[in-house]
């Protein structure tokens, strides 16, 4: 029973990741557009409230949270908001895939988080799992790569992204809305972080900004859809099956997968460095995915 909801875990973290890696397709174009930071996210998470509370009215599931729970809730949707902020703003001073790349410091930020406040210990097994998981998505970015690179500033808002994931990772496990059904749980805080960002873009842009084409529209609703509904629906379900660790070094596909549409969609070569960083990637995961147990037939766990 433990290994059938330990593969359910790795696998709703590994389709959190591959969505997330989605970002840059349906946020960059609208950027690009003319659509300021603010008012992007905010459509972003307004579009997956809408897709949420369908669903929880379709179930006819109760919408009723407690005060205190709502006030955690309200402390998570802070730190999501400010991680999107974070990342989104990153995306105007370097490309989005090395912006993807750098956020991948969750990981490590995640392992020091809980080795910290949680007095976890750090193995050798999670250690080499977190060493070749970022090899790889240094490899897959391009080791030193610096073209297109605007400020610093970019690289600060990433990490800083990275740092506030892990936290909202971290500690999610541990507070009691976890046992609340995941649904509820992400509807509320993309709700709460919407508002939050209606105030923040009234101080800074002047308001929101009017969808301007019907291609925005369809992005935007996409954005709503795929990285956000079912990439932070699936980060609660399996927050609530395998560690933080765990979810966290699974994702590496985050960025694999903003390459993989890089040189799918976009036209982006496929070279050495990049298949380098997906054979450290598949590494790190096989290594992670079999911790506890004797590695010596990968076939066998696939097979059961």
């Amino acid at each position: 029973m433990k290994l059938s909801s330990n593969i359910k875990g790795y696998g709703y973290a590994s389709v959190s990741a591959i969505t997330f890696g989605t970002i840059p397709l349906f946020s960059i174009p609208v950027m690009e557009a003319g659509m300021q930071l603010p008012s992007v996210l905010i459509y972003r998470f307004a579009f997956g409230c809408l897709f949420m509370i369908a669903v929880l009215l379709w179930r006819k599931q109760s919408l009723h949270i407690s005060w205190g729970d709502g006030l955690r809730i309200m402390f998570l949707a802070l730190m999501y908001a400010i991680s999107a902020v974070c990342l989104f703003g990153s995306y105007e001073y370097m490309p989005g895939g090395v912006a993807t790349t750098l956020l991948f410091s969750y990981p490590v930020w995640t392992e020091i988080l809980l080795i910290l406040f949680f007095h976890e210990r750090l193995t050798l097994r999670i250690s080499l799992a977190i060493v070749l998981a970022t090899a790889g998505v240094f490899f897959l970015g391009g080791i030193g790569q610096t073209e297109g690179i605007k400020s610093s500033m970019g690289v600060i808002l990433a990490m800083s992204s990275g740092l506030l994931y892990a936290i909202y990772m971290v500690i999610f496990p541990h507070m009691r809305v976890s046992k609340l059904p995941a649904l509820k749980v992400n509807f509320y805080i993309f709700f709460m972080a919407m508002l939050l960002l209606i105030l923040y873009s009234n101080f800074t842009t002047g308001g929101i900004d009017r969808i301007s084409d019907g291609r925005s529209l369809l992005s935007l609703i996409l954005l709503g859809l795929v990285p956000t509904t079912v990439s932070n629906v699936t980060l609660v379900r399996s927050l609530t099956l395998i560690d933080s660790a765990s979810v966290a070094i699974l994702g590496a596909f985050e960025p694999l997968t903003a390459m993989a549409i890089g040189i799918t969609l976009m036209g982006e070569p496929l070279t050495i460095t990049v298949v380098i960083g997906l054979i450290l990637i598949i590494s790190s995961v096989l290594i992670l995915i079999t911790k506890g147990r004797r590695l010596p037939n990968p076939l066998h766990f696939l097979c059961q």
